[in-house]
């Protein structure tokens, strides 16, 4: 985890295997390294929390925004590098509950003996028993906006390949907006009673965000 203030100026900056860096999404991050030794799967990211899931007629939470980052590294080694500046998925709607059945209208065949005995069979009207309503479902949350990414790099003479399934020299940046969360379902009344309903709340859909690629091994104009 990167300090409070979201910044990281380093001389030498090595990732081993698998390493994280992780800065806060709320602000601006910065990270700048005159050189830079990157293993394999290592990760970079500011990427927004998800929203958590809703409850009982509350929604679920919008994901958060995806960090903006400003890097400035020359590669000496690059494994494979992700950048993650994904905004947060929404968070799951809840889903409602069924009622209670009940018990539907119905007929009962009753016997009668009269006073010589004998047997009289007829159809009697039986009332039902009301069932409950079903509960409302909510809706899930919106995803976060994708974060900016501008990456100023150099390398020690190889070329710096971003976004492609190969396993060295690669660069992959994320920087979608999250997905929206699924909406719950409303519950099924019982017998004569009436069903939830998906309760609406504001849908917003996410932006993707802008990805900044300056090569400082080729002469600015």
């Amino acid at each position: 985890m990167v300090a409070a203030d979201n910044i990281l100026q380093v001389d030498t900056l090595i990732m081993h295997d698998k390493a994280t860096i992780r800065f806060s999404s709320t602000r601006q991050g910065v990270l700048n390294a005159k050189t830079a030794y990157i293993g394999k799967k290592c990760i970079i990211s500011a990427r927004g929390l998800d929203g958590a899931n809703g409850s009982t007629n509350v929604a679920g939470q919008n994901g958060e925004v995806g960090g903006n980052l400003s890097l400035q590294l020359h590669f000496e080694q690059l494994g494979s590098l992700t950048i993650d500046v994904r905004g947060g998925k929404g968070g799951k709607g809840a889903n409602g509950k069924h009622g209670r059945p009940g018990i539907p209208d119905r007929h009962e065949t009753k016997i009668k003996r009269d006073a010589n005995g004998k047997v009289t069979r007829f159809e009697e009207f039986v009332p039902g028993i009301l069932g409950t309503n079903g509960t409302d479902a909510t809706m899930g949350g919106n995803g976060g906006d994708g974060g900016n990414t501008m990456l100023m790099y150099s390398t020690n003479g190889f070329i710096a390949n971003f976004n492609r399934d190969i396993h060295s020299n690669n660069i992959n940046i994320l920087y979608n907006a999250g997905e929206s969360g699924w909406p719950g379902t409303p519950g099924k009344g019982g017998f004569m009673s009436v069903d939830g309903i998906l309760i609406p709340s504001e849908y917003r859909s996410g932006r993707d965000g802008n990805v900044q690629l300056i090569n400082l091994n080729e002469p600015q104009l």
